[in-house]
């Protein structure tokens, strides 16, 4: 399983229309095969910063995702929104046994 903490800073006078356009990509994306959670954040003291926390069962749905015609449409859509680069970390969860 991968788990992904996308940060998200926004240009504060884009905040609402972000919030709009993030709604439909997300539910989108939760809908995906191979997805087992999708949640967008926000920074209880910074308004305009939020955190997409993303759970995929494999590299390979993590990759379709990435490809995806909502995915590719949500970043052009908010790329100009952006007051910082995005910054990203991937996680590789391994599961232990339970004793």
């Amino acid at each position: 399983m991968l788990v992904i903490h996308a940060e998200i800073l926004i240009q504060p006078e884009h905040v609402e229309n972000f919030l709009q356009l993030a709604d439909p990509f997300v539910n989108a994306s939760q809908a995906e095969e191979g997805n087992i959670r999708y949640t967008l954040m926000v920074d209880l003291h910074q308004s305009n910063l939020f955190t997409m926390v993303e759970e995929w069962e494999s590299q390979e749905a993590l990759r379709a995702h990435e490809q995806s015609a909502h995915f590719l449409k949500h970043i052009n859509d908010t790329k100009d929104m952006a007051a910082a680069p995005l910054k990203v970390k991937v996680y590789e969860v391994m599961q232990l046994p339970v004793v």
